[in-house]
């Protein structure tokens, strides 16, 4: 706790000056006589036991209003703005495929909610970097334009469907890529003409595609993507969702040996585009290893985080103002009705 206006006990002075005087007062006679004898064998009545309270009153009552004039707060919260961070461009695959069902946890759901679930988390682990929001079918959207409100950008990622229009259907993950790799760049751009007034300042540049599709539409190849952003200095990880991998029997020397099939193209696309960027590919076949990846990527791109810290406080004068006035009050009853002086 802090008082805001310190100085406002100052006015105790006065309060200890009016006590020092009320037992001055009271310590001399009020009046003289030969002897007392006679008063000693009267008893005091309850009335008179209670009178000193009347002083009393006044006075808790001057000290909690004058403490509650000095404004006691309490310390809500340390908030902290941050200075710099990675700036992320989400891009999510909607096409219809993403209806699939996939395992999660010791049941399945389609691998659109189970990469939302994903995603949020790695949102939430992230609270000091500029995270954007972009999905794609036929046509890539930006759903959330790159923000450090991660409240509002969760809400978006809540709210991503499947592409239910046949018509707009399709994978061009070649033209989302190249729209995040755009984003990423006016972003940097603007963030760096308002770094020279102390604003917030990109220290990397990070696109995450995840897809379960090969690049069916579109105006842009994969690769076209994939060079635009190594030309911005972006690094691009990319994610396939896929079924457990098929596995195949070879003869060896040894015996015969199961080793994997031979990755489908997308995944060789998908592995190319992040090797040309500096980024990584991995496969994603259920939410455990999809929780992995996002995990394995968290882990990648951190940054030193410098923030801006500032307190904020509540005020608590309230409860004593009103206690404070309530003594006052009583004070005032007493004194004109049971504890009532007759001069």
């Amino acid at each position: 706790m802090r008082l805001a206006l310190p100085w406002m006990l100052i006015l105790l002075l006065a309060v200890l000056k009016m006590i020092v005087d009320h037992f001055r007062m009271s310590g001399g006679p009020a009046l003289t006589f030969s002897t007392l004898a006679s008063f000693k064998k009267v008893s005091k009545t309850t009335r008179q036991r209670f009178m000193p309270l009347l002083f009393w009153l006044q006075v808790m009552a001057l000290i909690l209003l004058i403490f509650a004039a000095a404004r006691p707060q309490t310390k809500d919260m340390t908030s902290g703005t941050p200075k710099e961070g990675v700036a992320i461009e989400l891009v999510v695959d909607v096409s219809s495929s993403m209806d699939i069902a996939m395992p999660f946890q010791e049941s399945s759901m389609s691998r659109m909610d189970v990469t939302k679930v994903v995603v949020e988390q790695f949102v939430q682990e992230r609270p000091n970097d500029l995270l954007g929001l972009i999905s794609f079918a036929r046509f890539a959207d930006t759903v959330c334009p790159l923000t450090l409100s991660h409240e509002s950008l969760l809400f978006f990622i809540r709210d991503l469907e499947i592409e239910s229009r046949p018509n707009e259907d399709g994978t061009a993950f070649g033209d989302a890529v190249s729209l995040a790799a755009a984003r990423l760049k006016t972003a940097e751009e603007r963030y760096d003409e308002e770094d020279a007034d102390g604003g917030y300042q990109i220290k990397s540049k990070v696109i995450i595609l995840l897809t379960d599709g090969n690049n069916n539409c579109g105006r842009h190849l994969p690769m076209e993507g994939a060079a635009l952003a190594a030309h911005w200095g972006i690094r691009l990880h990319t994610i396939a969702i896929t079924d457990p991998p098929e596995m195949k029997t070879i003869q060896t020397p040894e015996g015969p040996v199961e080793i994997e099939a031979e990755p489908l193209v997308q995944e060789r696309i998908l592995q190319k585009m992040a090797e040309e960027t500096g980024g990584i590919y991995r496969r994603a076949t259920d939410e455990v290893s999809l929780h992995d990846v996002y995990n394995e990527i968290n882990a990648m791109e951190k940054s030193e985080i410098e923030s801006a810290r500032y307190h904020t406080y509540n005020d608590i004068f309230q409860p004593f103002a009103a206690f404070g006035l309530l003594l006052l009050i009583g004070h005032s009853v007493l004194t004109t009705t049971w504890l009532r002086r007759i001069p």
